[in-house]
């Protein structure tokens, strides 16, 4: 019997996947309303001054020089009109906090979920040198890098840390704040961005790490995901290379079963019968939309880069005047074929060259034609003055040899003007 019961259940629990799966994939997907969220690291604290690492709450206030920067933070922030300040429960992010917020006469709500990472065994340590650093610090790296499930010696593990920092961050936009600052803590504001940023730059750990009042400002939404903006005044691409989509890819997919099993642990926990199974829910649909997506999301970043990464060549511009195309392209034809003629040497040859006539603008006037025959004798017939007119002139010119190159463009381009006028006047 509890055998079949068991076997029942998961039916159940696979139709209700699918029937999920078919609703997601069915329904048009919104995007949510996307919100400007500026993390702040707060002022230099007494155990920042004393080197060494503590993550109590409520903790040690801020030194005058931390309260002295927190002075400076506000003035530098003032002017961005933010529509919430949030700090977390540590005293001395509400400290920090506190100018900006008496500037813009908002009040600061107090989120215990954008606290310090928990040191656990570590706390006390130097936070300089030592095991100390290294044992509180390469736990948060293994999570940044997916493997979310190991823990700080004593302390929270990867999906706890992110679980209640997104439940604050999640906080905050329902509250339908969507430019808030929120004043929180180096190593919080440091891996959270960096494990959930669409387009994390990892490099930025080891090479820019966030002092004292350091700015950190994301943008997005809880549904649809982050992009890093600016990291302690260092702008970053919105557009990620493709080694870093592809990490995101992977991170998205190993990440999405561990965090699945965490919220169906902390339902269970609750002893909440539609907590539990909202999670199971939420868990399934989320772990088989990563893993099925995942092939096409890595083929799709593929193909976009490289569809990105090859040169478009333009074509020329089309003439707008096809007459003039046709022209051009009739007089370079009679150049070819005059200089490809051979004549003999000592054969006297007569070029006939017609006179342009020439308009008072200075435009050549080709109305009448004025097609003349190789051989003959051009007479052309050129406006005056206005008062109408004419002069007729004649020219001819006698070749003992063959004539020159430029002799021959001469006549060419007289040609092939010639030509055009003549198709300009039949037209």
């Amino acid at each position: 019997m509890q055998e079949r019961l068991q076997r029942l259940f998961y039916v159940l629990a696979a139709a209700l996947a699918a029937v999920a799966l078919f609703l997601g994939s069915a329904l048009p997907a919104w995007a949510a309303e996307a919100m400007t969220l500026t993390l702040v690291r707060h002022g230099e604290s007494e155990a920042n001054a004393a080197g060494v690492i503590d993550t109590s709450v409520p903790g040690p206030h801020l030194t005058e020089l931390g309260r002295q920067q927190a002075e400076a933070v506000a003035d530098a922030l003032a002017a961005n009109n933010y529509d919430g300040v949030y700090a977390s429960s540590m005293i001395r992010t509400q400290e920090t906090a506190a100018p900006l917020a008496e500037i813009l006469g908002l009040p600061i709500v107090v989120l215990p979920g954008l606290r310090e990472i928990n040191a656990g065994v570590f706390e006390g340590a130097s936070a300089n040198d030592g095991l100390g650093r290294l044992g509180y610090a390469l736990p948060p790296v293994a999570w940044t890098l997916g493997a979310r499930f190991v823990p700080v010696l004593g302390g929270e593990d990867g999906n706890a840390f992110d679980a209640r920092v997104d439940d604050a961050i999640k906080t905050i936009y329902d509250s339908g704040d969507r430019n808030a600052v929120a004043f929180s803590h180096g190593a919080t504001t440091m891996f959270w961005v960096m494990m959930n940023a669409d387009n994390p730059d990892l490099g930025l750990l080891l090479s820019h790490q966030l002092g004292n009042t350091a700015v950190v400002v994301v943008e997005g939404n809880p549904e649809d995901g982050w992009k890093l903006v600016s990291w302690d005044g260092v702008e970053v691409a919105a557009e990620p290379s493709l080694a870093t989509k592809l990490f995101v890819d992977v991170r998205n997919v190993v990440t999405a079963p561990q965090t699945a099993v965490y919220r169906i642990g902390q339902a269970f926990a609750t002893g909440d019968i539609s907590k539990i199974v909202n999670a199971i829910r939420d868990g399934v649909v989320d772990v088989a939309t990563k893993v099925i997506g995942f092939v096409p999301k890595v083929v799709g970043d593929v193909v976009g880069s490289l569809q990105g990464s090859t040169p478009v060549q333009s074509e020329p511009p089309a003439s707008s005047n096809p007459t003039t195309l046709s022209a051009a392209s009739k007089t370079q034809e009679l150049k070819s074929a005059k200089r490809s003629t051979a004549e003999p040497a000592d054969a006297p040859k007569t070029t006939t060259v017609a006179k342009k006539a020439e308009t008072p603008n200075g435009a050549t006037d080709l109305t009448d034609g004025n097609k003349v025959e190789p051989g003959q004798t051009a007479t052309t017939t050129n406006s005056g003055d206005q008062s109408g007119d004419a002069v007729t002139e004649t020219s001819t010119v006698k070749a003992d040899n063959e004539p020159s190159a430029d002799q021959s463009d001469t006549a060419a381009d007289a040609e092939g003007a010639s030509d055009s006028g003549s198709e300009q006047a039949a037209a």
